[in-house]
């Protein structure tokens, strides 16, 4: 069975297809279960019909977009195989709309807020996004230069956290330092130099600043940093993985947060 419009759901699979549509791919049963649960940017789903006769999970599924209302399209398996991102497909896939947040409204909120310099691996920056929304953080910043936020690894990545976690990618880095500073948004910079994460106080509102894992911060957001924080390591470690490092530090914010509110 042909699904309908499958050269424009094709070229989803490519960045520059999905900057000219403004929508991306999902796929697999975890994230569309997620997506449905969470997201009112969900367009369509494409199911294999093998694979729903053979996965109840995948039968359920199906049974909850229909009662929701969700277009749905069903295909063979091989001109699904032809469709899918993954080697081992799991026999659904879906369409979804960027969305577009209110910057100013999120700015509103406590925070924490996480910046993300040019960070380069989307494997990062889908796990860093997963652990942020664990750790309640607000929103997330990635200046220009930082890894596609709807590249397939990333949403994979993710899991399901950006359907609903604020990130706001293409930022012009010392216009958005500015910006937090003029809101008496507080700026800590992750540095090797810095005062070891147990030592850092409370404040009203922050923003967890990281940088690019082979360059760090960029020098000119760093001068604009209000502190910097270090994770101490035992030798002869020298770095930990950006992921490891941003889910330390948040959850360490995020411990001063309430224990700030808790007074």
């Amino acid at each position: 069975m042909a699904v309908k419009n499958a050269k424009k759901i094709l070229s989803l699979k490519r960045r520059k297809g999905r900057q000219a549509e403004q929508k991306y791919l999902i796929e697999g049963i975890r994230l569309c279960e997620e997506a449905l649960a969470s997201s009112d940017t969900l367009e369509q789903l494409v199911f294999c019909r093998e694979s729903i006769a053979r996965n109840k999970r995948l039968e359920n599924l199906y049974q909850t977009a229909i009662a929701q209302g969700i277009p749905i399209q069903q295909t063979n398996w091989r001109a699904f195989k032809g469709m899918s991102d993954t080697h081992t497909p799991q026999g659904v896939l879906g369409v979804v709309a960027m969305r577009t947040w209110d910057r100013a409204s999120v700015l509103n909120t406590d925070g924490p807020f996480l910046i993300l310099d040019r960070i380069s691996d989307p494997g990062n920056l889908g796990v860093i996004m997963r652990t942020a929304e664990a750790a309640a953080c607000a929103g997330i910043f990635l200046t220009r230069g930082s890894v596609e936020l709807h590249n397939p690894k990333v949403v994979r990545a993710t899991m399901g956290a950006i359907f609903r976690l604020p990130i706001f990618p293409l930022q012009n880095g010392c216009d958005l330092l500015r910006h937090l500073r003029q809101r008496n948004i507080a700026i800590i910079a992750a540095h090797i130099d810095g005062t070891v994460f147990h030592e850092l106080n409370a404040t009203p509102s922050v923003a967890l600043l990281l940088g690019n894992e082979a360059f760090g911060i960029d020098p000119a957001y760093l001068a604009m940093a209000d502190h910097t924080v270090t994770i101490p390591m035992a030798a002869p470690v020298e770095s930990l993985n950006i992921a490891v490092a941003s889910g330390i530090l948040l959850y360490k914010i995020c411990e001063l947060t309430h224990r700030r509110s808790a007074r």
